[in-house]
C-alpha cells in the first residue's frame, strides 16, 4: 500500500526518508538535490516521463550535484 502524504504525520514523514536514504541512497540523494535546486523541475519531468528501466538506470547512476 502507497502512503497517503496528506495523511503522513511528521514522524512517518521522517521515518520514511531514513528507511529512503538507508535503502536507496541514489534515490534520496535525487531528491536532496531537487529540494536544494540543483535537480530543475524540467529535469524531473523528464525523469517522469522515462520507462521504468529507464528511471532505475537513472537513479542507479545517479550522483550528487556540486
Amino acid at each position: 500500500m502507497t502512503p497517503n502524504i496528506n495523511k503522513t504525520t511528521q514522524s512517518e514523514f521522517d521515518n520514511f526518508m531514513v528507511n529512503l536514504k538507508e535503502n536507496e541512497p541514489n534515490l534520496f540523494q535525487f531528491i536532496v538535490d531537487f529540494i536544494n535546486k540543483k535537480v530543475s523541475i524540467q529535469e524531473v519531468v523528464a525523469f517522469q516521463k522515462m520507462e521504468h528501466e529507464e528511471r532505475q538506470l537513472y537513479i542507479k547512476n545517479y550522483k550528487a550535484r556540486a
